[in-house]
Formats: structure tokens, sequence, C-alpha cells
């Protein structure tokens, strides 16, 4: 058994590869990705770092040549203890120094500096004025380029001001007379701006001293009315009595809107108005008592009785019956009048009598109404007055106080001023704030030249690696398996190791073992991994598809499939150059054209069928693969085996992998470590997916042992076809291919 069947007897750990959707590159920011590709670029970093070296270094060692720093300083105290009062105000840091510093240096080399120095040093004959036209012009040429700073020392209370010349003595020179100009400057400045503030605060005490007297004025003519500036108290009186009459005038309001209601009620009652119960009894009783209706009600009862009797003992056309009947008839027409004529006379008495109370009821409203709304118009009288004078009252107690406040700001201010001239009289005889530190010296200047030659190796080295990050940025192509699951979104079959990792004596076994992942990956995918017709396709060339197709095919063969392999690119086969077929078998095309295909397959001893092409017919490939049995032909070959592999011309190079691919049952995408590009890879599953092409994943080949999918601690794989931008040549290129026979049979 040999050491290939060993492996294939093996029971592997097989591994689908997941994957995320697609990330956008801009977001692939890691440190990782920013230093690995410019590790892999190691070469422009030492090259562009040799090149700055060998351009800058030489001038810098003849240009740069050795001269003395002479410096001197001006010392910046932050606190001057004040000789009146020491508290922690007085030994405080002045608010703001370091600013003070930067202003106080940037003056040192002001215009007004400028010219004391170059008074100063004429007629010394130095070195930095021969040839000299104007001195002013020469020292800011210095100060411009360099040559002369000014500048505040770092948690010192220094301002250090250097120059460097090869001549040190007339350097001393300079820097003195910078110094010296400098403080006299100062002195002058703060001299005359201490006899100014004196004046100003003169002037302002006595101008305060006569506004005291016009405040107190006024303060005076405000109490005079009332004969004290409080009146706090009488506006609190007034307010009680307004008060009193607001809630007086409350309750008259409510009094007047009540009479005003019952005015109105009582205006508004009819005179139509029915009669009380106890009224229509009592009316009841005067007809019913009036003796003129009694007496016809006696008539009509006895009047009743005899028409009763005279029925009973007469006919009814009797004329006494008619006569006693026409008298009931006449009495109770009688009643019925009477009665109306008694009421009536009872109603009109009853009206006059209501009328009479009413309108006295009306009189008495009204009087009372007047005299409610008179009052009213008093208390408000009385509280628009009430108002007026509170108003006022509390005006004038606002004008007192105004006045008041003003008088004691000014008293303040008085007071202030009066301090303030005191503590400048006293304190000006403090030490100055600003004073000459240490005078001129000098020293050799060390470690510039090697500082420079340092700064340039150091920018060099930025230079290499900005370049470098540059060409990593520019390349597309894929470094890394993990570019493909977070940038394009496709699944990871398996991966092949580069060979550079492996051993070339235990090749074999590895290239077996990878294969047999794939495979075992593979039927993951596809549930019962029964797709039975795969083709094979790349980006583009030199991807390493045949070396795979290959492969994977011997693959399938020794796990026990009856397995054909076709030569699908008909404008470039090679498939048979690859396997070293004999001539006679590379006739896909005249499988195509109704030939055998016993007499057309060709057999290795590994068990795989190969159906080779061959150079012929390369123009009409398309025209030949899109005849309508071409598809039907496929399937009737695939029929009789178990997986049918079809190695495919690149898809982004000719439509002819697009319909191999609508023949087969999967699709599977090769792409080669430091070859292929990103968006080769992206665009071809595009077109795939495009016309609706099931692709199933891609297969890594190159990769490093680290990258790898299936690892065991040690590098394995092999190598692929072309390099990159090269079209291959037609002889016979070596692949790292599974164990394939050097000969075969036919079936």
């Amino acid at each position: 058994m040999t050491d290939i069947q060993k492996y294939n007897s093996q029971p592997l750990s097989t591994e689908v590869v997941q994957f995320d959707p697609a990330v956008p590159d801009s977001n692939q920011s890691g440190m990782g990705e920013m230093i690995g590709p410019i590790l892999r670029r190691w070469y422009v970093v030492v090259l562009v770092f040799l090149l700055v070296c060998a351009a800058g270094i030489p001038p810098v060692w003849i240009l740069f040549q050795d001269e003395l720093e002479t410096s001197g300083a001006i010392r910046v105290s932050p606190v001057i203890p004040r000789i009146i009062f020491s508290d922690s105000d007085s030994e405080r840091t002045m608010p703001n120094y370091e600013n003070f510093k930067n202003t106080e240096a940037g003056r040192i080399t002001s215009d007004v500096v400028l010219n004391k120095v170059a008074d100063k040093l004429k007629g010394l004959n130095l070195e930095l004025f021969q040839d000299a036209v104007d001195p002013i012009l020469t020292l800011r040429s210095a100060i411009k380029n360099g040559k002369i700073s000014a500048k505040p020392g770092q948690r010192t209370e220094l301002i250090d001001l250097k120059m460097t010349s090869r001549v040190p003595a007339d350097a001393e020179k300079i820097i003195n007379a910078f110094l010296d100009s400098y403080i006299e400057v100062y002195n002058m400045e703060e001299a005359k701006g201490g006899g100014q503030t004196m004046t100003i605060l003169e002037d302002q005490r006595q101008t305060l001293l006569v506004k005291m007297d016009q405040q107190r004025d006024a303060v005076a003519k405000l109490i005079e009315e009332y004969g004290t500036q409080e009146l706090t108290p009488r506006q609190t009186s007034m307010f009680e009595m307004v008060s009193g009459l607001q809630r007086e005038l409350i309750n008259t309001n409510i009094r007047r809107i009540s009479l005003e209601t019952r005015l109105a009620a009582q205006e508004a009652t009819s005179e139509d108005t029915i009669l009380p119960l106890e009224l229509q009894e009592k009316k009841n009783a005067i007809i019913n008592t009036d003796p003129i209706m009694q007496g016809l009600l006696a008539e009509q009862r006895r009047y009743e009785s005899m028409v009763a009797e005279a029925e009973q003992t007469m006919s009814d056309k009797n004329p006494e019956l008619l006569r006693r009947k026409g008298m009931l008839e006449n009495l109770t027409g009688r009643v019925e009048t009477r009665r109306s004529q008694v009421a009536k006379e009872f109603d009109e008495t009853y009206k006059n009598q209501a009328e009479r109370n009413r309108q006295k009821q009306l009189a008495e409203i009204k009087a009372e109404l007047d005299q409610t709304i008179a009052y009213e118009k008093r208390i408000q009288d009385q509280m628009e007055g009430l108002d007026v004078k509170t108003i006022n009252l509390g005006r004038k107690q606002f004008a007192i106080n105004d006045q008041q406040e003003q008088l004691n700001r000014t008293k303040e201010m008085y007071n202030e001023v009066c301090k303030r001239i005191e503590e400048i009289k006293v304190e000006s005889q403090r030490p100055a704030r600003i004073s000459i530190a240490f005078r001129a010296s000098s020293v050799p200047v060390t470690g510039r030249k090697y500082k420079m030659i340092g700064a340039m190796a150091f920018g060099g080295m930025v230079a290499g690696v900005f370049l470098a990050f540059l060409l990593a940025k520019a390349d597309k192509r894929l470094h890394h398996p993990n570019q493909i699951v977070r940038r394009i979104g496709v699944r990871i079959i398996g991966t092949t190791t580069s060979p550079k990792d492996v051993d070339r004596k235990v090749l074999g076994q590895h290239l077996s073992d990878d294969y047999q992942n794939i495979r075992a990956n593979l039927g993951l995918l596809n549930g019962d991994g029964k797709s039975r017709i795969l083709v094979i396709t790349s980006p583009g060339t030199g991807d390493g598809k045949t070396t795979f197709s290959v492969n994977l095919a011997v693959s399938f063969a020794q796990s026990g499939e009856k397995v054909l392999l076709i030569d699908g690119d008909l404008r470039k086969p090679d498939i048979a150059e690859t396997l070293r077929m004999p001539k006679g078998f590379r006739g896909i095309q005249e499988v195509l054209f109704g030939k055998s295909i016993e007499n057309a397959v060709y057999v290795t001893t590994s068990g795989v069928h190969v159906l080779a092409a061959d150079e012929r017919n390369t123009v009409d490939a398309l025209n030949l693969l899109n005849q309508p049995q071409t598809a039907e032909m496929i399937r009737q070959i695939a029929a009789g085996y178990d997986r049918v592999i079809i190695d495919t011309p690149p898809v982004l190079a000719f439509a002819d992998a697009l319909v191999w691919a609508k023949m087969a049952d999967a699709t599977i995408l090769t792409s080669l470590v430091d070859h292929t590009s990103q968006t080769d890879l992206r665009e071809a599953i595009e077109r795939l997916e495009q016309i609706g092409i099931h692709v199933i994943g891609t297969v890594v080949n190159n990769v490093r042992a680290g990258h790898s999918y299936h690892r065991y601690g040690y590098g394995y794989g092999y190598g692929y076809g072309d390099q990159a931008g090269r079209r291959p040549k037609r002889r016979h290129r070596e692949r790292l291919l599974l164990e394939m026979p050097a000969s075969g049979k036919t079936e």
C-alpha cells in the first residue's frame, strides 16, 4: 500500500470554512493588515533607506562644520514678594506666566532693541558686519536664519539668547549687547509706565472726590421731603390700606352683581304667571261661597231631581218633561257663566295686587343698586389715589437707594485708588521682575552634525516605510485567505500550502491530505456530495485551476469513484500536455462532433478517465460549446460517471467558462496567493452569479503553512502554474501533482 493510499484510508477531521458578509476595504485598517504588507516589502524599505542615506549623509558631513554656541540669559521672575503685604496673593505666580515669557522673548528681537544693539556694536569691526550695508538688516537676517535666537526655557525662569559662530569673541559682544539693550528698553518702559500710572490714579482720585460730594447732595435732597431715607414702613402701611380697599371693593362688586341679577329676574317676571296652589284653592272657595252661585246650584239640583222623577213617569216627548229639561240646561249654562265671572273677577284682583307688589320690589332693588354703584365708585377713586401715592413713594425709595448705592460704589473706588497709590509708592522699591541671569559665554556645538545624520537616516527609514505602504495599498492581490472571507464574502472550500514550507520528501503525502480535506468539505457543502458535474475555473490565468482539476480528479478516483476529467479549455488546451498523454487521445472536439467517447477517453493507472482537447477549432470554440446538442451530450456522458470535472478557461478571459458552468451542477473558483487580484475574483463571482451559476466556493492555492485552513504544525502544499502577467508557453510546465502514471490505457 502506498503512502497516499494509507492517508486515504485514515479518517479525516473536516471543517467547512464559514464566512461573514464582505466588509469594505476601508474598514480593514488593523495594525496587522498595515504591518504585514509593509514587512513583505522590506526590500523597498531597505533600498529607500540606503538611497536617502547615500544621497544625504555626505553633504551633511561636508557642509556642517564645527561651530561654537554663545549663550546668555534673561531671568523673568514669576513671583516678586510685595513689601507692604505678605500673603498668599503676593506669593502666587503671576497669571499667564508662560505667555508673558513668550512675549518678552519676542521683544528681545524687536526693532527697538535692534536699534540699540546696532548702536552699541557700531565701530567694533565684527565679522558679522563686514561688508554689511545696514547692521540692522544684518541682525534681522541672522535672526530669521536662526543664527541668533531668543527662546523661553522650558520649566525655568530664563529666556535663552543664543548665537552660533566661529568667532566666539564677536558672538559674546553681540549677545551682551542684546542683553543690555533689552534691559534698558524694559527699565525705560517700566519707569514711563509707572509715572503714567501715578498721574492717572491722582486724577482719578480728584474726580472721585467731586463725584462723592455731588452724590451726597443728591441723597440729601431726596430725603428732605420725608425726613428719612427709609420709606419702607410708609409704603407697607399704604399697601395694607390698598389691600383693605381691594377686599371691600370685591365685596361691593359681589353685592352689585347680586342686585343686578335680582333686578333682571324681577323685570323678566311675566304677568300671566300661573296661580299658586293655595291661591287656586282660595279662588275655588270664593266661587263656591258666592250667594248667587249657591242659589243657582240649589235650583240646578232641584230641577235635576224633577227631571229624574219625570223621566220615570213621563214619556220622552211629554211637554212637561221637555220643559223641565230645558230649564235644567238653562240653569247649567247660568252656573258656568257665573263661575267664569267670579273666577275672572278673582284673577283681575290678584293680577292688580301682584303688579303693585312687583313695582314696589323693583323700586327697592333699583334704589339699593344705585347706592351700591356709588359706593363702588368711591372705593375705586380712593384706591386710585392710594396707588398713585404708593407708586410715587416706591419710586422715591428706589431713587434714594440707587443714589446711595452709587455713593457707596464711588467710596469703594476712591478707597481702592488711594490704596493703589500708596502701594505703588512703596512697591516701587521692589527688585525688578526682569534682570540679566548671566552674561554671554561660548561652548563648542557638539553632536549637531551627528544629529543631522541621525535625522537623515530616520527620514530615509520613514520614506521607505511610506513607499512600502503606498505599494501595499496599490497591491490588490490576495495575500491571506481571510481577505477572501472578509472582503469578498465567498466560502473557502480548502487551501493548499506553499511548497516552500514543505520538505520535498513528504510533499506527496501532504498533497494527498490537502485534497482529501477539500473533497470532504465539498461533500459537506453539497449535502450528500453528489454534484455530478463540477466546473473548475478561475478569474484569470496562472491561478492553478488546471493543476487543481487534475489533482481533484485523482483524489476522487482514489476514493473509489469513477471520475471523468474534461479539458474544457478549447482555446488553450493544457491537460494533455500536463499528463503527457499520447497525441491520439486529444479529441473532445471529435466527441462534440459525434465521435464515440470510448475512442477518445484516456484512462490513467489511478483510474481517472481523461477527455483531453487539442488546438484545433480554437476560433470556433464558443460556437461549438453553444450548440444545442452540446449540453445534452455532456449530460449523457456524465451519466456513466460518478463525477465529471471540467477544467475551463478563466472567467474574465473568455465566455467559454460561463457556457460550461451553465451545463454543470456546481462551480469552483481557484485563486492563488500573491497572484490573484481581489477585484478579479469579486468580478468573476459576480459574472457567474448574474447568470444563476451555483458557486460552491473557492480553493486558495499556495497558502503559507501558518495561514492554511488545515494545519498539522508543519507546512505543506505545492506550487502553481504561471506567474502573474506572463503568458504560459506551449512547452511542458512543472506541476506538483498527486501520484500520476507515466502511461495509461484506453477504455
